[in-house]
C-alpha cells in the first residue's frame, strides 16, 4: 500500500479492482512528477504552514501536487 510521505498513514492504492469499479475512494495528493503522496489531512496542514506560498509544491523534488 502506498503511504503518505509525511505521516506515513497508509492510503489506498490507485489500481485495484475498486478504482476499475469506480467506487474507490483515492484520498490524498499525488507530484506529478516524482509519484510522491501526501493525504488530505497532512496537505491541509501544509498549507497551514506555508501561508502566502505555493503550497501544491512537492515536497522532495518541487513538483506540483495533484488531487488523486
Amino acid at each position: 500500500m502506498p503511504q503518505c510521505a509525511r505521516c506515513e498513514q497508509e492510503l489506498e492504492a490507485n489500481s485495484g479492482l475498486l478504482t476499475r469499479l469506480g467506487i474507490g475512494s483515492l484520498d490524498g495528493y499525488e507530484c506529478s512528477k516524482c509519484g510522491t503522496l501526501l493525504c488530505s489531512n497532512c496537505f491541509n496542514e501544509r498549507t497551514l504552514e506555508l501561508a502566502g506560498s505555493t503550497h501544491d509544491r512537492c515536497p522532495a523534488c518541487d513538483g506540483t501536487l495533484r488531487k488523486r
